[in-house]
């Protein structure tokens, strides 16, 4: 009888393990593999026959660029990487030097006013001596000769005079201050004596000193001394 009974027992535990079984082996089977996981949306399936890379996936990785995405993309400097020249961002491309620029030409020096050949040493009374410049030194309108005197050197001609003026200082020293500034000269005061008047005139090695003061009757007594050179431009 006890026998029996375990028997019973032992065909009950055997259907309740029996079930558990069937229902364990339902629930495993309605879960899908990894290996049948459904490829994302937009893929396409491998080719038939072919064995997938099991070092890559389908999908790209995230932050990855698309292939090509490289080609002839601007690098730092400005260039690309495809070989073309770089140019660093933020400088401007000069254009290439041109030939050397012309400016305005030098001007030419002034025409000496004295020539070759000088004339000899002389001196006069009275009188404008020969060979004395008289064009270049002009005297004002009225002036009464005292004396003149060249004296040559090679290339060079000193010339004084000794006049008199029935001008004021300041209108002698204003007709030289023409006569000799249309040549190219300038002018610049140099010291006199009390109650004179000294101008230098300038230009290259050319020079001429005017002293003047005034006279008793109001004129103005003039002196010149000047060196002239025969080459331009003194």
């Amino acid at each position: 009888m006890k026998a029996r009974r375990l028997v019973i027992a032992g065909v009950g535990v055997a259907a309740i393990l029996g079930g558990t079984a069937v229902v364990l082996d339902q629930m495993t089977a309605g879960e899908p593999s990894a290996s049948h996981a459904p490829a994302p949306a937009g893929s396409s399936p491998p080719p038939a026959g072919s064995t997938p890379d099991p070092g890559t996936t389908d999908a790209a990785a995230p932050g990855a660029a698309p292939a090509g995405a490289g080609d002839g993309a601007p690098s730092p400097t400005g260039g690309s990487t495809d070989g073309s020249a770089a140019v660093p961002l933020g400088r401007e491309v000069l254009p290439p030097v041109s030939a050397t620029p012309t400016g305005l030409p030098m001007p030419s020096p002034p025409a000496p006013l004295i020539s070759a050949p000088l004339p000899a040493a002389a001196s006069a009374q009275g009188k404008i001596v020969d060979g004395f410049p008289v064009d270049a030194l002009r005297f004002p309108e009225g002036t009464v000769v005292v004396s003149t005197s060249v004296s040559p050197a090679e290339g060079t001609l000193q010339v004084a005079a000794d006049a008199i003026a029935g001008l004021s200082q300041d209108s002698v020293a204003g007709h030289f201050q023409q006569v000799l500034g249309g040549a190219g000269f300038w002018s610049e005061p140099v010291p006199a004596a009390a109650g004179e008047r000294a101008l230098r005139f300038s230009r290259g090695a050319d020079s001429v000193t005017l002293t003047a003061s005034t006279t008793g009757t109001g004129g103005t007594r003039f002196m010149l001394l000047g060196n002239l050179h025969t080459a331009a431009g003194g």
